[in-house]
């Protein structure tokens, strides 16, 4: 779980977080989650999503923040994976319905030569100790 705080740019006119601000809000959490896997090869490797999907079930404003975030893998293969998340209010128990629950597929990518990277069994050992 990481805590992700909400920034006042980050709310709408009505006081609750603005739907495209997730998207950074999602990347903010599983940027720490995955430093331990890609930092070794960072000029080499690069992620690229491949797609996001955000179901909202229930409202945010700037006073749940910080948010718990919760991710998990949901799908390894070869060079592509994809992590889920729930994200609920400071406030909220873990167990609690998420107010967003959410998705990314990431692809691995050879920066200097632009094609697909294998994810090495490093990377995908990582991955799936955190399969659910």
């Amino acid at each position: 779980m990481a805590p992700v705080h909400v920034r006042w740019s980050d709310i709408d006119m009505y006081q609750h977080i603005n739907h495209a601000t997730m998207v950074t809000i999602l990347e903010e959490a599983r940027i720490p989650f995955l430093r331990e896997p890609f930092e070794s090869r960072i000029t080499e490797i690069g992620l690229l999503i491949a797609e996001v999907k955000i179901a909202y079930k229930g409202q945010l404003r700037l006073v749940d923040s910080p948010l718990q975030v919760t991710m998990w893998s949901k799908r390894v293969r070869a060079v592509d994976f994809t992590i889920g998340y729930e994200v609920r209010s400071v406030g909220a128990p873990a167990d609690a319905k998420p107010s967003v629950i959410a998705e990314t597929q990431l692809a691995a990518v050879h920066i200097d030569e632009q094609r697909l990277e294998r994810l090495t069994a490093e990377q995908r050992d990582y991955l799936q100790r955190y399969l659910r």
